[in-house]
């Protein structure tokens, strides 16, 4: 089927009115094909970068959005004090597109004022200095390790990780081979069954057992080429893709949770949870393949894009808001943040001075473990951990909310790490080209993470689907 694309000339709106009334009086098999040029299913940063590319060339784009708002895992807490943000928070110097964007929308991108370096260390009940953790009781690790501070270990045995000349060679079948778990290769390295216990306390993943060697490999890539300041976005991230969002004159229907997508060999169509259907002649997928295991999908995908949909882990997290009367950890001589190998504390930090904003963070184990309490009742249960490991946060804290990623259908979890074995399959799945159904999203970065391997994967994405139309 040929069908001619057309300039957009009117300014749409989010969840305005639905598409399918264009094509309302014509046969179901011919409207639900012709509906748009292309939909993308996700109105985070890489659908709304992949939107803006495709509208611009002239085609007709609809954005399909499940939850209530756009931006994605860009999510700032408009409603608390100091507007904190949930999602992605660091701007590295190396992210171009994403300055490039921020640039061009008037959005405004600061170097935070420095903070205190170094932790309280909170281990086995106890709370500690850095000058005193090499003496103390709780430190248990091997003779060779003591010295090493707690939240300083992981990256201690990571010296000898491959260091790739281009990023993207962690796609290369060469690479592969430290494809194993973190677990066993810091076993290799010769970290003790202590230092195996406190890296997974903290780790940024679900477990040393599942996490890949791979991953941090890639992890320490992108670090060493993203060079310095990183920055923040004034008023929180969610800024930006608000700004985006401002600009884009395509239709986004905002809670439209797409049920099944099948691919019929001259079109795709979109069923929604409300029974709602659309159609187009591409489509862009940039939901996190996490959330996409709810869907049915008809279509002719390589075994490798099943798989990660399937598998590709994402990282547990939950976080608790407090608000504190006075700024505490100005007052007493210590650090201000916090590490913790207590489940119930993981990493505190401080937001805010002004008003006093304290973030806690919990991976993995630990956020599954506060998640199955009812949000009172982990927010009493932290502010007791802090007041125990800080008796000068006594009285002065306040549970403002939890936040957990992984209830989120639509994210579950906060960003994707690849898991052990993984790494052969993802590369695939990230160099795919489908014939009408296309995935996005920085889960198939190859260059970046984060925010910026969004943008990354959604603006390839976008071109390759342009080269079709």
């Amino acid at each position: 089927m040929n069908i001619k694309a057309f300039p957009i000339n009117r300014r749409a709106f989010v969840g305005g009115m639905s598409a399918s009334l264009v094509a309302c009086a014509a046969p179901r098999r011919t409207w639900r094909k012709t509906t748009a040029d292309v939909v993308v299913i996700g109105a985070g940063l890489a659908g709304l970068h992949a939107a803006n590319l495709i509208e611009n060339a002239g085609y007709r784009t609809i954005l399909l959005e499940g939850t209530g708002h756009t931006g994605g895992r860009l999510h700032t807490l408009d409603d608390l004090p100091g507007k904190p943000d949930a999602g992605g928070i660091q701007i590295g110097a190396g992210y171009k597109r994403f300055h490039a964007i921020a640039d061009r929308l008037n959005v405004e991108c600061y170097v935070p004022p420095p903070s205190e370096r170094g932790s309280l260390y909170h281990i086995d009940g106890h709370s500690l200095t850095a000058q005193q953790w090499a003496d103390a009781p709780q430190n248990k690790l091997s003779k060779q390790e003591k010295s090493i501070l707690p939240d300083r270990l992981f990256f201690s045995y990571l010296k000898d990780l491959p260091k790739f000349e281009d990023i993207a060679d962690w796609m290369e079948p060469q690479s592969q081979a430290i494809d194993i778990a973190l677990s066993q290769y810091l076993r290799d390295q010769g970290a003790s069954k202590e230092a195996l216990r406190l890296i997974n306390a903290n780790l940024n993943g679900n477990s040393i057992d599942q996490q890949s060697a791979l991953h941090m490999a890639r992890t320490l890539a992108i670090f060493r080429a993203g060079g310095s300041p990183t920055r923040y976005v004034r008023g929180g991230s969610q800024r930006m893709t608000d700004a985006m969002t401002e600009t884009l004159r395509s239709e986004i229907l905002l809670n439209s949770p797409v049920a099944a997508i099948e691919d019929e060999g001259d079109g795709v169509e979109i069923s929604l949870t409300d029974g709602r259907k659309y159609g187009a002649r591409h489509v862009i997928c940039t939901a996190p393949f996490a959330a996409m295991r709810s869907m049915v999908i008809e279509a002719d995908l390589p075994s490798e894009i099943r798989n990660m949909i399937a598998a590709l882990p994402y990282t547990k997290a939950s976080f608790a808001y407090l608000e504190a009367s006075e700024a505490f950890w100005k007052n007493d001589g210590l650090p201000e943040t916090i590490w913790s190998d207590d489940p119930m504390l993981g990493r505190m930090f401080v937001l805010d001075d002004n008003p006093a904003i304290v973030k806690i963070w919990l991976n993995g184990p630990s956020a599954s473990l506060v998640d199955q309490l009812d949000d009172q009742t982990a927010g009493a249960a932290i502010i007791n951990r802090i007041e125990s490991a800080r008796p000068s946060a006594k009285g002065k804290l306040k549970f403002l909310r939890m936040f957990s990623w992984q209830k989120n259908p639509f994210a579950r979890g906060v960003y994707h790490h690849i898991g052990a074995g993984q790494g052969r399959a993802l590369a695939a799945a990230a160099q795919h080209k489908g014939a009408r159904l296309h995935f996005a999203g920085e889960h198939l970065a190859q260059q970046s993470s984060g925010v910026e391997g969004a943008l990354e994967s959604g603006q390839r994405t976008a071109e390759y689907v342009l080269e079709k139309l």
